[in-house]
């Protein structure tokens, strides 16, 4: 096999790999990060939202890219269409570089910006429209390059810079610097200095003439690709820099001998360079323990939690979302109290995620499911509404159908039927939408549904004025309206244990736990109880009604014995009871939020 056959199909096989490594990270180990990157816009199948894209810079760019968003939905979609995207970019980049060069050149090099887009990717803030827009621009700069008449070419940069800037925002920069590059290797004077000016000052002034027209600041002018990108940070640059960089490096390399340029061992080094440095940046900036957490986030809003259970116990995570998930799934499967201190327990921010300045847009997203489930319909649709406002769009597909469930449930119809109305224009969602119009104004169909009948059956008859991360107040209102709700009481007693207020907790014990259809007490509420009695708060005798397990009183026999004789030191304890909420009460770090 010849040097340059060997090149070729090394080439084929890389590209191969790649784009299929590409796939499978995006299908497999990033899947749930893409899916919830779908919920944070509502993309309207309408002519008016089609307009609305002229706004701002980048309009072709953006709705291609908010089109294609949506299909994220789908368990491939997000895969497919980066990966498609990808193939796109680095396809019609390669063919731009070889018109600079003037020959073929390497298949390497076109990998720099894919490589740069698949790392960007990783942030859900960085949409796939971004790499729409730079597809466009190399597509146009192709355009302007395969003009043969420089006074064609003139021409053409005169009339296709702005309008590339309006459909393709900053990335238009490709343009002139990749034009500038064409027309130094075409030395044709005078017209190689007379287009790399005209396009140098195109570069320059295009973007504070047309701010006007977008009411934009002169910075956000120079650097506006996309709606989800209002905020220039580097991922808005680091593309445009990489493509400069590339052009400027072919045009050097056309000046080499091609067989310096198919070297193998040098193939075999830029390869490694570029696999490390895609390898890198995807450590740096992808939130694999994030996508865990959006696993179990995914899971629980389809009600499945003996799956939540399992993947809370396998990913054995340390944070308070994990936790605010496990707990919850141990709630409505019933096993909370037995299996409270099973779990890493980050005091009471493990029962719900507070909505406060220390929070952003995601953690504010997750934060209404528990409200939703222990029935504060209202404390739900009040998060849900936080986390429309604070996403990128202040658009929340998501988040919108929990709006119409919680205003059915409420009997609002009026402002359920508004949001059906909205979803009805969407690709995906329409027919969840549909399918709930039938409940609008229909009493009837109300009583038939077991979701809106259950979630009915626990709303409080009066709500209170309270703040929105008063828990216990929240948690004593259900109660107190329905002592039914298990759910509630639970997570009632279960944070004042995890508060570490045994005080309150014997309190509320008394005032709302019913035995069902055993009086033996769940594992950790015989743990705190035990406690109030060995403190003198209360006697063995105020529980009668209540069964302890004599294993667990003997336990904690043991553990006040080797606690006194250990001086008060948790080493010697933890293997034995560190899941006791003995051990927790004692040795756990109280933190405020």
């Amino acid at each position: 096999m010849t040097q340059k056959r060997k090149y070729s199909l090394t080439g084929k096989v890389m590209t191969t790999l790649f784009f299929l490594g590409s796939f499978l990270f995006f299908g497999i180990f990033y899947r749930f990060h893409l899916f919830f990157t779908g919920q944070l816009q509502v993309f309207l199948l309408t002519f008016d939202h089609f307009l609305g894209y002229f706004s701002k810079p980048a309009s072709l760019a953006s709705y291609t890219g908010d089109f294609l968003t949506q299909f994220y939905y789908l368990k491939f979609g997000g895969a497919v269409i980066i990966t498609a995207s990808l193939i796109l970019l680095w396809f019609t980049f390669r063919i731009v570089l070889k018109k600079i060069a003037g020959r073929e050149v390497s298949f390497i090099l076109p990998f720099i910006p894919v490589i740069l887009s698949w790392i960007a990717l990783c942030d859900p803030e960085y949409p796939v429209s971004n790499i729409i827009a730079l597809i466009i621009s190399v597509a146009v700069t192709l355009i302007y390059i395969s003009l043969r008449s420089p006074g064609a070419r003139l021409a053409a940069g005169v009339l296709l810079t702005p309008f590339l800037y309006v459909i393709a925002g900053s990335s238009f920069y490709i343009l002139p610097v990749a034009g500038i590059c064409y027309e130094i290797s075409q030395k044709s004077r005078p017209w190689m200095f007379l287009n790399s000016t005209f396009l140098a000052a195109a570069a320059i002034f295009v973007p504070p003439d047309l701010r006007g027209i977008y009411l934009l600041k002169t910075g956000q002018a120079f650097s506006y690709l996309s709606e989800m990108t209002k905020n220039p940070g580097i991922w808005q640059y680091l593309p445009i820099m990489a493509i400069i960089f590339i052009v400027m490096m072919v045009y050097i390399l056309a000046k080499k001998p091609e067989g310096r340029s198919n070297s193998f061992a040098l193939l075999t080094g830029q390869i490694l360079l570029l696999i490390a440095a895609l390898l890198s940046g995807v450590h740096l900036t992808a939130d694999f323990t994030m996508e865990k957490i959006l696993r179990l986030d995914f899971e629980a809003t389809r009600q499945r939690w003996d799956k939540v259970n399992e993947l809370a116990d396998k990913y054995n995570m340390h944070n308070n979302i994990s936790a605010y998930y496990s707990n919850m799934a141990l709630a409505k499967l019933g096993r909370l109290p037995d299996e409270l201190m099973e779990h890493y327990q980050p005091i009471a921010t493990g029962l719900f995620i507070p909505v406060n300045a220390n929070e952003n847009y995601l953690t504010i997203t997750m934060s209404n499911e528990v409200y939703w489930q222990l029935g504060d319909v209202n404390a739900s649709q009040h998060s849900a509404l936080l986390g429309m406002i604070f996403s990128p769009r202040a658009a929340n597909s998501r988040l919108m159908k929990r709006l119409v469930e919680i205003n059915i449930v409420n009997g609002q119809y009026a402002v359920a039927e508004k949001y059906i109305g909205i979803l009805e224009k969407t690709m995906f969602h329409r027919e969840w939408a549909a399918g709930m119009e039938k409940y609008l104004y229909n009493e009837s169909e109300c009583s038939k549904a077991d979701w809106i009948t259950e979630k009915r059956a626990i709303i409080p008859s009066r709500d209170l004025l309270k703040k929105g991360n008063e828990y216990i107040t929240t948690l004593r209102m259900l109660a107190d309206n329905n002592p039914d709700n298990r759910m509630a009481i639970d997570y009632l007693l279960c944070y004042h244990l995890l508060s570490k207020d045994i005080h309150s907790f014997v309190a509320d014990f008394e005032k709302y736990y019913k035995p069902g259809r055993t009086p033996l007490l769940p594992k950790v509420y015989q743990e705190g109880l035990l406690i109030s009695i060995v403190t003198g708060e209360r006697r063995h005798e105020d529980f009668k009604n209540f069964r302890f397990t004599p294993e667990i009183v003997s336990r904690m026999a043991e553990y006040t014995r080797l606690y006194t004789g250990n001086n008060g030191k948790g080493t010697t304890l933890q293997k034995e009871f560190g899941k006791t909420y003995w051990f927790y009460y004692h040795f756990a770090t109280m933190k405020t939020e």
